[in-house]
């Protein structure tokens, strides 16, 4: 095969692959109103795989500070830092989420109307979790679940704590992957954090193929310019994608 055959095969492999490659407008994210139904729905998903954190694993007391990425996951508070406690209730005993900006030990929790807590992944995400403990959150959107793609989540009364009828429970699954999110409140009632849920997508067998059509190709290219068969010129600027051979 000449090399004007090879590079028209590749020129047109790139413009179909780009033609099939899906372009779908930004799609609103399914919510779900309580933590056992979001589990069900994560695990019924081929697509995606999920994380459990509910910072059992970490001595009480441990401190995320801000900026800091732990397990894939950057913690920022806007007061304070991200605190470890085995204190209060929690949903998978011993630990919960804190902060550690408060006069005492006891009081050691997100303070409403003002604090906000964002975490942001290493790695995009498309679906995301998280229950919250207060006495006195009992309505629907006491909380609020913000991604760096804009859409605002509700939380929803979910009294899934064992022995306590309180709980609220935020969670969502996006057909768009995002990699922040942020909590705040809108209730005036103190509150924790437990078990956050994320999940990230299973590169499907079409992308892979793509990966590696594109890779095969450009592996081709390369060895033509080595040998000095052929130049590329793009945009009237010659085409370096591979080193040539000296």
């Amino acid at each position: 095969m000449g090399t004007r055959s090879i590079v028209l095969i590749f020129v047109i492999t790139l413009a179909l692959t780009c033609a099939l490659l899906p372009r779908t407008a930004h799609a609103n994210p399914i919510v779900i109103q309580d933590r056992v139904a979001f589990t069900a729905a994560l695990q019924s998903n081929p697509s995606l795989a999920t994380t459990v954190e509910g910072w059992d694993t970490y001595p009480a007391g441990t401190i995320f500070s801000n900026g800091s990425t732990v397990n894939g996951i950057t913690y920022n508070v806007s007061t304070g830092e991200a605190l470890v406690v085995s204190t209060g209730i929690s949903l998978s005993p011993p630990n919960n989420l804190y902060q550690n900006a408060c006069p005492t030990a006891q009081t050691c929790i997100f303070r409403p109307l003002v604090d906000t807590f964002t975490f942001e992944f290493s790695q995009p995400i498309r679906a995301f979790g998280i229950t919250f403990s207060s006495t006195f959150a009992n309505h629907d959107g006491d909380y609020l679940l913000t991604t760096n793609r804009g859409d605002v989540i509700p939380s929803f009364f979910d009294p899934v704590y064992p022995g306590f009828g309180l709980g609220q429970f935020a969670g969502f699954i996006s057909d768009d992957s995002f990699t922040r999110v942020t909590v705040s409140s809108t209730a005036n009632a103190l509150y924790g954090m437990d078990d956050l849920i994320y999940a990230r997508p299973v590169p499907e067998p079409s992308s892979l193929v793509l990966l590696s059509l594109g890779t095969t190709c450009s592996g081709i290219l390369c060895r033509l310019w080595q040998t000095n068969h052929v130049q590329l010129w793009l945009s009237g600027s010659v085409w370096t994608g591979c080193r040539r051979n000296p």
